[in-house]
């Protein structure tokens, strides 16, 4: 039985391999609907409605990958600020492998950019994203 490791991670967005990725999560949630009537002496429960969110550290380098997520959530556009009108974002499709083979993809608004420059540090892009439906495939 073999482990992995981020060694053998990797981050799609789109078709496009993002070169420079620290890290990536997936968290997935399951809210549950209770049933439980009156006279009734134990809880009963029912599926609801299942959420996913997630997040990634993107190393900012000289490739141009890491661009990809800014310009899909800071959009231009307008004549002046008083307008208020810019491009909207748009759903994208994340690919979050566990090695060349094993990966989930979904559909994901990118919901939070966050980028940080510090002495002694690399520049990094951390990104918060919630996905929207179902996982499009996955084979873990």
């Amino acid at each position: 039985m073999a482990f992995y490791s981020g060694l053998s991670g990797q981050l799609y967005l789109g078709s496009t391999k993002i070169g420079k990725v620290q890290n990536w999560s997936l968290n997935v949630t399951q809210a549950v609907l209770e049933t439980t009537c009156l006279e009734d002496t134990d809880r009963t429960l029912i599926n609801g409605v299942r959420s996913a969110t997630g997040g990634c550290r993107v190393f900012y380098h000289s490739d141009g990958t890491a661009t990809n997520f800014i310009t899909n959530l800071i959009k231009t556009g307008g004549t002046s600020a008083e307008d208020g009108v810019a491009t909207q974002s748009d759903v994208v499709t994340f690919k979050l492998h566990v090695d060349s083979s094993k990966f989930i993809q979904v559909y994901a608004w990118i919901t939070g950019v966050s980028m940080s420059m510090a002495v002694g540090e690399v520049f990094a892009i951390d990104v918060t994203f919630e996905v929207t439906g179902q996982a499009i495939s996955s084979n873990l």
